[in-house]
């Protein structure tokens, strides 16, 4: 444990001008308190009154004497104590991947080298602003933030920073470059008829149930009840990796419906493997979403004349369509699409649409008299206020 040693520095006067004069304790890579530094401020020229008063209200601002001062690299502390202490034990592989990636592509080459204690608020705004001139989406910005926030504010929490610098830091609202979109009916047809058997079993069990396309890869033949006719969701597989269902809202179970039982089973009936996961590799193990995409998907889909879409405009095209029940409530759809909170199903849902739909047919009715000018293209705008 660090032995703190307050202090009230000392004052000396030269010329008629008060200096602050006081240590600091200095950790070092190893993240102990290696040395004392000093260091001293001018308070100005001033009454020996109201140098004590500024000498009092800096330490009290800065924690002299509290809190150490952190002079180890921004890399020394990612891979000795940050990684290993806040990251590797508590976060998932899918998670820890895109941490080490953000920090060796971007944050390392900018503050690799800095000091801990260094690294101020303007600094970090100056790099994000940066990255959106180089053209980063505004999400990797934001992900970029929160990388280097989370880790300063670990070292806050050991009390070796005074302040976390980045989190004051303001940025926009996260504008996707490309969201994922809801198919339609038409492109659900058009896509399924498309793909060979793997695939389109792929696809179609993706669109029946709304699954992210890692719960769909991470499905297991013993997860499938044909006789019950019940699909049971307990895994993920992402990115080559498997891991229990995301949240205890993940796990959860389906009725089969007879179109759906019937793809399953003509999968299970057409293909050539004895592996226990339901759409394994041909060596029988589970897919890279990624490679599944590249491999048997893109190639076909790049044939169709279908504007963009992706894994998740399954489960997009799953919410939406069925946001719009009446008959079903939210927390209803909120418990099929295994999301912890109702707020991040909404996200996939117009609240309004019913109401919007409903003024937008009584104004139709009003406009009813007015349809054969419409058809005939020699309505007026007068015409149309009258």
């Amino acid at each position: 444990m660090i032995r703190r040693r307050y202090q009230v520095g000392s004052l000396e006067k030269r010329n008629g001008v008060y200096r602050l004069r006081y240590r600091v304790d200095v950790i070092g890579a190893s993240g102990r308190v290696e040395r004392r530094k000093r260091e001293s401020i001018t308070l100005g020229k001033i009454s020996k009154r109201a140098a004590r008063r500024k000498r009092d209200e800096f330490l009290a601002q800065h924690g002299i004497g509290d809190a150490p001062k952190a002079e180890m690299a921004f890399t020394d502390f990612w891979h000795s104590h940050y990684w290993p202490n806040a990251v590797e034990e508590k976060r998932d592989s899918s998670t820890q991947k895109f941490y080490t990636s953000l920090f060796t592509n971007h944050i390392e080459p900018v503050f690799g080298q800095t000091a801990l204690c260094d690294i101020k608020r303007f600094n970090i705004e100056a790099f994000l602003s940066q990255k959106l001139k180089e053209g980063y989406s505004s999400q990797t910005v934001h992900h970029l933030r929160n990388v280097i926030s989370r880790a300063l504010q670990t070292a806050r929490r050991w009390e070796w920073l005074e302040e976390n610098p980045a989190r004051m830091i303001e940025l926009g609202k996260v504008r996707k470059v490309r969201p994922a979109r809801a198919l339609s009916l038409e492109e659900v047809v058009t896509i399924a008829k498309s793909l060979p058997e793997g695939p389109r079993a792929v696809f179609a069990t993706g669109v029946f149930f709304g699954l992210r396309i890692g719960e769909v890869l991470g499905l297991k033949i013993a997860d499938v009840d044909f006789e019950r006719r019940i699909l049971k969701v307990e895994r993920s597989a992402t990115r080559g990796v498997i891991k229990e269902a995301k949240g205890p809202e993940g796990k959860r179970q389906f009725r089969l419906p007879e179109l759906a039982l019937k793809i399953l089973r003509h999968w299970l009936e057409s293909r050539r493997s004895d592996s226990e996961w339901l759409f394994p590799t041909r060596k029988g193990g589970i897919y890279d979403d990624r490679t599944y995409w590249n491999m048997l998907m893109k190639p076909v889909v790049d044939g169709l004349d279908l504007p963009h879409w992706s894994w998740h405009s399954m489960r997009h095209t799953f919410l939406t369509f069925n946001g719009l029940r009446e008959d079903l409530s939210l927390p209803v759809l909120q418990s099929l699409a295994g999301h912890a909170s109702p707020e991040t199903t909404m996200q996939y849902i117009d609240k309004f649409w019913r109401e919007k739909t409903d003024a937008l047919e009584a104004w139709a009715e009003k406009l009813a008299p007015l349809g054969p000018m419409f058809e005939r293209g020699g309505i007026t705008q007068s015409q149309v206020i009258q």
